[in-house]
C-alpha cells in the first residue's frame, strides 16, 4: 500500500479569492519531473475531472497529482 505525503495541484491562473492558507504551490514544472512528464505508467485512477498521477518530489515525498481537464476542449487536459 503507497501513502502519500500530500495532493499537489497547479494553481492555473492566480485568483484573489483562493487563499491557500499553509498549503505548498507546486509549479508545473515540478510536477512533469515528480510524474515523469505524467507518463501512463504513473498513472493511479482516472475521473470525471482528470486523471490521478504517482510521483516523487525531489525530496523523496510520494505524492499524488490530480491533472485537470480543460473545459474548453472536449476530453482535453491542461
Amino acid at each position: 500500500m503507497l501513502l502519500f505525503s500530500c495532493i499537489c495541484f497547479i494553481v492555473v491562473a492566480e485568483d484573489p479569492k483562493v487563499h491557500l492558507g499553509k498549503l505548498k504551490r507546486f509549479s508545473l514544472r515540478e510536477l512533469q519531473v515528480a510524474t515523469d512528464s505524467f507518463s501512463n505508467k504513473n498513472i493511479l485512477g482516472r475521473g470525471r475531472f482528470g486523471k490521478v498521477y504517482k510521483g516523487s518530489l525531489v525530496d523523496g515525498s510520494l505524492v499524488a497529482v490530480k491533472r485537470l481537464k480543460e473545459e474548453r476542449t472536449p476530453g482535453g487536459e491542461l
